[in-house]
Parts: C-alpha cells; structure tokens; sequence
C-alpha cells in the first residue's frame, strides 16, 4: 500500500491498519510466495508464430525484439533511450510513410524488472509477416549508415529535450505516486532513478548510441545477437508450413505471400525460386516486368502491372529476393532445441512451437536488488 498526499507518518501508518483492517488478512509466507523472475534467452534469432481464428481480421502484425543492455545500468538505459528517438522517427517515415505497410508502426522499449532492456520494432498492416519483417530487416541494414551522419547539433538538442523531460517538476499527487509506485513493484526502490538517468544522459555521446546498435541490434557485428521475432498471422493470409520454412528462404516466402495477396492463386514456391535465381544469373534488369507477365499470364482474370494495389510490395519483396542483404544467416544458437519440437528455417533462425518447453530450456535473471536499505517503520511497534 503506498499512501502519497498530505499526510503525516502516523497518518499513512493509521491509513494502512485500517485497511489491513478491513480485509482481515493475513500476509502472505514466504515458502509461499513465488518470485517474478525474467527468463534470459540466450543469443539466437527465434521466430514464435501463432494463427488468427477471426476471418474477418485481415491485419497482419510482427514484433522484431532485440535484446540490448540490463535495465539495472543506467547508462544501457540512457542510451537505448537515445536510440530509440532516433530511430522512431525514421522508422515510422519508412515503413509508415513512404511504404504505406499500416497504421500501427513504431519503436518501443520495455524493461523487466533485473532482466534486460529491449527494443521492440512493431508493424501492423495487410501485409503477409515474413514480408513485414523483411522490410524491418531493410531498415536495420541502412539504419547504421543514419547513425554515422546524425547531426550532432540535433543529437545535443536531443540530449537536451531528454533531459528536460526527466527534471520536470510533478503536477500532480497521482503523477508523483506513479513515479514511486514503478520502482516498489520492480523491487529496486530506486526512487533516485530519473535523477540518476538525467544525469548518465549528459555523458553520452553519438558514438555510444552507434556502439550499442553494433553490439546489440546489427546482426552483422553482434557477438551476442538475441532476437524474437514475434508474429500474427490473418485467419485468410497463406500460412507457410514448417517445411516451406525449412525448405525455402524467407525473401521467396515474403515474394510468394505478396503475389498471392495480389492475384489470389497460390503461387508455387519451386517455380518461383527458379525464376529468381534464373533472373540473378542472368543479371535481369526487367525481372519486374517478367515477373509480373508470367503471374498475369497464369491468372487472366487478374493484372499484374503498376495499377495493382499492391505492386509496391511485390516489387521490394522481388528486390529482396533477388538481393538478400536482410536475410542473413544468423550465427547458431549453443543449443540444439530440435529434442522439443522447434525446427529451423533455412537462414537459421529456430522456429519456437511450444513457448513453455522453449522457456523450461533457458536460464533465469537474478532478483531484483533493492537500491536502498528499507527501514522498518517505528510507529507501528
């Protein structure tokens, strides 16, 4: 219970008996009490899938999670903040505003009590998951090259704004017991926290935000690269089977969910990836325009030309098909997870079927550490 207002000491402690009071209960024992503990995954790139019922739902959604820092390190926390402004605003621009992928799309942190800070990239939108994370891959490989040219003039404002905002003076009762109330149920009793975080912002620099997405988020120097990739799938979007994920690459699994969408015909994955490794072979620069006349051949009923609604995607899922830059092969987990029926696509990725048998598998965060000694109140003796 946490009593916040104009009260004396004793008043808060009279406050709190009388409630205790009223409940006539008891606390409850310690054999009994099971702490929250925060599962650590091991580094690895995973994919959990999971299939609508509702045929009138037609949004697609992904989150790509990326594990970067402990929450327990403020300068981790100050820079992951840093990044995620800088990121947001472009990565709503890109797959927002110029690729029209959904309404909902953003960059978001989360923090788990003593596990570790995570950057979630989410997009929801009509388009087929794999492809959605595609483009989220795109935006990753040219999103370190923004990093090096960031203006350090907006970067200082940015520090500046972030600042600002953690020194503001409370308003209200209620704001000043959300911001106690946070640090108790974690079980830090870090009330210093945002004074601590204002004061680690104004030690960081650009080259700290670029070092922490080398080290964490870009798949191409991450020692530790730790992902989930989360995704929804529409009750009517074409469900890749576990041996189309083991047997064929992501970007012609993402091409092949765009030309469905378009032309609604299944599309033939082993003719499709013929076709694209025909057109890398011979260097094909109209591949666009062959591509979309053998699917309006195969479907008369059905054009396929740039008054498609979706010829947009079905021209950077090609670009990415025949230019794989975002579907890497990721470096193998430690663990071979094959024993509780996880599989893995062809890039490597590990493919989670069962979310409990996949967390009984990993290892667990610590407790939470108390920042401060609690001391117990005299006025209730």
């Amino acid at each position: 219970m946490l009593v916040v207002g104009n009260f004396e000491p004793a008043e808060a402690v009279d406050a709190a008996q009388q409630v205790n009071q009223m409940l006539d209960s008891q606390p409850l024992p310690a054999h009994s009490h099971v702490p929250s503990r925060i599962v650590n995954i091991e580094p690895g790139h995973y994919i959990y899938r999971h299939m609508g019922e509702d045929p009138n739902v037609l949004n697609n959604a992904v989150v790509a999670t990326f594990y970067c820092g402990m929450v327990t390190s403020p300068k981790d926390r100050t820079t992951m903040a840093l990044l995620s402004q800088i990121a947001k605003d472009q990565f709503f621009d890109q797959l927002r505003t110029k690729e029209q992928l959904g309404y909902n799309v953003g960059t978001y942190i989360n923090s788990f009590n003593s596990g570790k800070l995570t950057l979630d990239m989410r997009v929801q939108g009509e388009s087929n998951p794999t492809y959605l994370l595609q483009r989220i891959d795109s935006f990753i490989h040219g999103f370190r090259q923004t990093l090096v040219e960031f203006d350090t003039v907006q970067f200082d404002a940015l520090v500046e704004s972030i600042v600002g905002k953690a020194n503001e003076q409370l308003t209200s009762v209620n704001a000043e017991a959300n911001r106690m109330w946070t640090p108790i149920v974690k079980g830090t009793y870090d009330f210093a926290l945002l004074a601590d975080e204002a004061e680690s912002l104004q030690t960081i620099r650009l080259d700290d935000v670029l070092e922490m997405w080398d080290r964490y988020i870009n798949p191409e120097t991450a020692v530790t690269y730790t992902r989930v990739d989360s995704q929804m799938w529409a009750a009517k979007t074409s469900y890749p089977s576990a041996t189309d994920m083991t047997t064929w690459p992501e970007s012609i699994l993402a091409l092949a969910g765009c030309l469905e969408s378009e032309t609604h015909m299944p599309v033939d994955l082993s003719d499709l990836s013929h076709f694209i490794n025909t057109a890398v072979t011979q260097n094909s620069a109209d591949a666009l325009a062959l591509l979309a006349r053998q699917y309006t051949v195969a479907n008369s009923a059905q054009v396929v030309d740039e008054s498609t609604p979706g010829w947009s995607r079905i021209k950077n899922a090609l670009d990415m098909a025949m230019n794989p830059h975002g579907s890497h092969v990721v470096q193998d987990s430690n663990t071979n997870f094959a024993h509780i029926g996880m599989y893995q696509t062809v890039e490597g990725k590990w493919v989670i079927t069962d979310v409990d048998k996949f967390k009984a598998t990993q290892a667990l965060h610590g407790l939470a550490v108390p920042v401060i000694k609690l001391i117990p109140n005299m006025l209730t003796n």
